[in-house]
């Protein structure tokens, strides 16, 4: 058996160079496959053997992901898997200071409101290029928002709300908006608001009026700290230092991501020193053996991310309100944290994000109680106890092993509960599938697009939005609400209207929040500096990371 391990060690080791391509790189994790009755967790403590120093580490930084990214095409990109990449190499005017919901400079040095909120005067920062050398000014960014709104996908409702633009010269952007839009320097800030696109790129590689959305689809036009030099779909994507960049210089000078569903394998290739960095997806067991290990850094970091349960209420028994609620009381929820995530997670306690709004603005903790649900399941008929429980295969071993302690709670209060994991893509696209197709169930992150409860609700639960209005919720009190809360003149009086929304939704049933996340990072521990944000899970600005220096 030890001959068998050290082979299968070394030919983890031998193959995986992060320079070939993808089938290359992964043959040596062929392994975690061909162990039989070794298992792949005791192969794992075998390969690691032990604690070791910290590892000197090299000019590329490597990083997994669990799935493919949708096209890196700011105006169209929507996910949480990928933003690493879009957010390297597009820059906006504003952008969140680290683990804080305060707003500060990017490409705006500065601004200004008017009293009246309709009027905003960014001072931008000069001598500012994109990555084919065009300057970045005024004149630029209302390019940048003009196609954005031309291309018309899920980020264009971050910018609907402006009335027109103007640039007095080219370091002001005057932007004037029809009526008070008390989040809009949030959508501004948040991952996936407008960003700087070069209109001189957009017309070079522009095809047949598409704005060049074919060629963004595998190519970048930012002003970020990297730019795109490969990208292959479904393998990996490599992105070099921009050299011209105006910010803090990346000592690394290239990123490597590969396409790594599994998060075995993931864990496998950090300890043997394949990858470098790991963020999400990380079971409680193997986050607890690595902190062990001196070769690797283990950080966390509080996120504005929870995990939810969205209740399909157009499907089967959840059709009915008086079952959704009863699920709202039934699910364990500390019996699925524990096992799960450990002290990375606790019990969600308000319908929103931590931190969003002040703490007990929004509670929603129910009881826990089965016997409203029991009762109703006795009820049925056998074929109607049957549930098709889903979760995004993104969410890695943490969001599987949450799904398997719900189907063993479902049995338990006599539902009949199948598991499966639905790629990325397919969840995305379940507001636009046959409801035959969808699950009665989602477990899912929840939050929102920026630290504003405007977008939690907006996102998820405004009628006729796409994409992740997963099940098409629809309750027009619900929209009054977000259209009174947007147009507020104050955070204390938009506050007023989440609060009314979420006790809208509460009211509905259609999801039950589960528990706060904690991001889990681990790394090399040759790799210091790691700042963070608290949207979007993992997220660590590749430029800022830095070497540590060997004593």
């Amino acid at each position: 058996m030890a001959s068998r391990v050290n082979d299968d060690c070394a030919k983890a080791r031998g193959d995986m160079s992060m320079t070939a391509d993808r089938r290359t790189f992964l043959k040596g994790t062929a392994l975690v496959a061909t162990t039989g009755a070794l298992g792949a967790s005791a192969l794992l403590s075998a390969c690691a053997g032990g604690s070791r120093g910290a590892r000197p580490v090299g000019d590329t930084i490597r990083f997994g992901f669990l799935a493919d990214m949708q096209v890196p095409d700011p105006d169209i990109f929507y996910e949480g898997e990928g933003l690493q990449v879009t957010l390297s190499v597009y820059e906006g005017l504003v952008a969140y200071k680290p683990d804080s919901p305060e707003i500060g400079p990017a490409l705006a040095e500065s601004w200004t409101t008017t009293d009246d909120g309709l009027t905003y005067t960014f001072k931008l920062r000069p001598g500012v290029t994109f990555h084919d050398g065009t300057p970045m000014t005024a004149a630029t960014i209302i390019e940048s928002f003009h196609r954005r709104a031309a291309v018309n996908q899920a980020p264009a409702y971050l910018v609907a709300d402006v009335a027109s633009m103007s640039a007095p010269d080219d370091t002001t952007l005057v932007i004037e908006l029809p009526h008070p839009v008390e989040p809009f320097l949030d959508y501004l800030a948040c991952p996936w608001g407008l960003k700087a696109v070069s209109p001189t790129a957009v017309r070079t590689h522009g095809v047949n009026g598409d704005l060049a959305q074919g060629w963004l689809s595998t190519h970048d036009a930012g002003t970020g700290p990297y730019q795109i030099t490969e990208f292959v779909p479904s393998s990996h994507y490599t992105l070099t230092a921009y050299d011209g960049y105006w910010g803090t210089k990346p000592e690394f000078t290239s990123l490597r991501v590969e396409i790594i569903p599994d998060i075995t394998t993931q864990r496998l290739l950090l300890e043997q020193g394949q990858l470098d960095i790991v963020t999400k997806g990380l079971p409680i067991a193997a986050i607890e053996a690595m902190k062990t290990n001196s070769a690797l850094t283990v950080v966390e970091h509080p996120t504005a991310f929870k995990s939810s349960i969205f209740l399909n209420w157009k499907k089967g028994v959840f059709s009915d309100r008086e079952f959704r609620q009863a699920m709202r009381s039934a699910v364990d929820v500390p019996a699925l944290i524990e096992p799960a995530y450990g002290s990375t997670a606790s019990r969600s306690t308000q319908f929103y994000p931590a931190g969003v709004l002040p703490e007990g603005a929004a509670p929603d903790a129910p009881d826990h109680d089965v016997a409203p649900l029991k009762a109703l399941i006795a009820k049925l008929r056998d074929s109607d106890k049957q549930i098709d429980l889903a979760y995004d295969e993104a969410g890695g071993a943490t969001d599987a092993r949450v799904t398997e302690l719900l189907q063993t709670q479902l049995a338990a209060l006599g539902f009949t509960a199948t598991v499966r994991a639905m790629p990325t893509s397919q969840v995305f696209a379940l507001h636009s599938t046959p409801i035959g197709q969808q699950p009665h169930m989602l477990i899912h992150g929840s939050g929102g697009d920026a630290l504003n409860a405007d977008t939690t609700l907006r996102i998820f639960f405004r009628t006729g939005v796409s994409p992740i209005n997963w099940f098409n919720y629809s309750n027009t009190a619900l929209d009054a609400v977000m259209d009174a809360g947007q147009r507020s003149r104050s955070k204390a009086d938009a506050q007023v209207q989440w609060v009314k929304g979420a006790e809208i939704v509460m009211d509905q049933a259609w999801v039950v929040n589960l528990y706060d996340i904690r991001d889990v990072i681990v790394t090399n521990s040759g790799i210091g500096q790691i700042v963070h944000t608290l949207l979007g899970l993992g997220m660590v600005p590749i430029n800022l990371l830095r070497k540590v220096k060997a004593r």
